[in-house]
């Protein structure tokens, strides 16, 4: 009897594994889900461990049918037209063996092309996920008796992030850690608490993922977002930076020609830059655009902003986008837009597959608990920050440890 364990992310493919080593006749001991690197229950990456076993010296004249010739003991690999419709008509039932207990019987036993024809991997998954997501919404539910006792350093920072914008479970998960991480002595000194919750959502947040140069050229970066998110003004502080300070050649492209004087208003930066400006009124129109921009080392792409009923603008950019091909995709955010309406733009514009997050008009707002909730929740990374209208000027590289710790401390207007 051979017995092995198969670790990958999907139940999919950690059965592909099993299927493939010892064949569709193995019989799968046991699954197990877990989640790594995770903190707050906002990131980390799951996996799937399947423990599974074959017969390596099968007895009493079992029969060979379906197994290769040439006496391989491992099935061949189920071709695509041999896949079953899933959902099945009826479902499997697999009893995990107690600690020591002998290999079920064959009656009893689940292999791997019974457990792909009798369970659709999918809907469990879902059914996961819902699962998990039902224990944290009781966890929530349940931490909010524990407020009235919290100890008065940890009981301030809670209202701080609250004061700030957090969001409310994600205030209350990270008290929860806390709680849980902290001895307590710890928990009356308020600058290890700081520290830890400091700790805590930088490894949410991770590094910032500032416009990368290297690589083929010309770097195509495009900028999406909301009508008003600051889009345009951003992509000129850019285009300055690059071009006066890091002496790169940079050109301009925009989509976005529709809104009033949209064009204008890019024309009068790129000529006080000396820079190109092109102009794409429609899709097809990218190609003949691109040859010119080959001489650049950077393009940096404006579009238009969409609302959420405007689905035929929306299938307008991503034509515009698949056509370009950009390597990066920044999405463009007020500082003075609310969470949840965050939340509402990021699955508008998710059609587009933004990879960074940009939040513009800090100078605004002190308040930074939104922005660093929603950085944590979309699980994107954040590029820059801007905080005026000079241009050049007026914007950084985003710094995810001084905007945390002003969340934190109760300060603001840190950049």
């Amino acid at each position: 009897m051979i017995i092995k364990k198969f670790t990958a992310p999907t139940m999919t493919e950690a059965l592909s594994k099993v299927r493939e080593e010892l064949g569709t006749d193995a019989i799968i001991l046991s699954t197990r889900s877990e989640k790594k690197g995770g903190m707050l229950d906002l990131i980390g990456r799951s996996s799937v461990e399947v423990t599974a076993a074959i017969d390596d010296n099968p007895t009493n004249g079992a029969s060979s049918a379906g197994r290769p010739s040439g006496g391989d003991s491992r099935s061949r690999p189920i071709g695509p037209g041999e896949a079953r419709l899933y959902p099945p008509d009826h479902s499997g039932v697999y009893n995990k063996p107690s600690s020591g207990a002998a290999i079920p019987s064959r009656t009893a036993e689940v292999t791997v092309k019974e457990l792909d024809d009798h369970v659709h991997v999918d809907r469990i998954v879902e059914d996961i996920k819902e699962l998990k997501r039902s224990i944290r919404e009781l966890a929530d539910s349940a931490l909010t008796g524990e407020m009235d006792g919290l100890p008065a350093q940890l009981a301030g920072l809670l209202k701080r992030m609250r004061d700030s914008g957090v969001d409310e479970k994600i205030a209350k998960r990270l008290t929860r850690q806390l709680l849980h991480d902290l001895n307590g002595g710890e928990l009356v000194n308020g600058k290890v608490i700081i520290e830890r919750a400091k700790d805590i959502l930088l490894s949410g947040l991770g590094q910032p993922s500032p416009i990368l140069l290297a690589g083929a050229k010309p770097r195509v970066i495009a900028f999406i977002g909301p009508t008003g998110s600051g889009k345009t003004t951003t992509i000129a502080k850019l285009a300055a930076d690059f071009s006066l300070n890091q002496e790169k050649r940079v050109a301009v492209l925009t989509i976005d020609t529709k809104r009033v004087d949209a064009v204008g208003q890019l024309k009068a930066y790129c000529r006080i830059i000396n820079i190109p400006l092109y102009i794409a009124y429609s899709p097809d129109e990218i190609p003949g655009i691109m040859p010119g921009l080959m001489d650049s080392d950077i393009t940096l792409v404006d579009t238009p902003g969409s609302g959420p009923m405007d689905k035929a603008q929306m299938l307008e950019m991503v034509e515009f986008l698949q056509k370009l091909i950009p390597q990066e995709v920044h999405l463009a955010m007020s500082i003075t837009t609310s969470f949840s309406e965050m939340k509402r733009v990021f699955d508008n514009f998710g059609i587009l597959k933004p990879n960074r997050i940009l939040f513009t008009k800090l100078d605004e707002s002190d308040q930074y608990g939104s922005m660093v909730s929603f950085a944590l929740i979309s699980k994107k990374t954040l590029s820059y920050v801007t905080f005026g209208q000079n241009v050049p000027g007026d914007f950084s590289i985003a710094d995810p440890g001084n905007l945390i710790t002003s969340i934190l401390e109760g300060k603001g207007a840190a950049r």
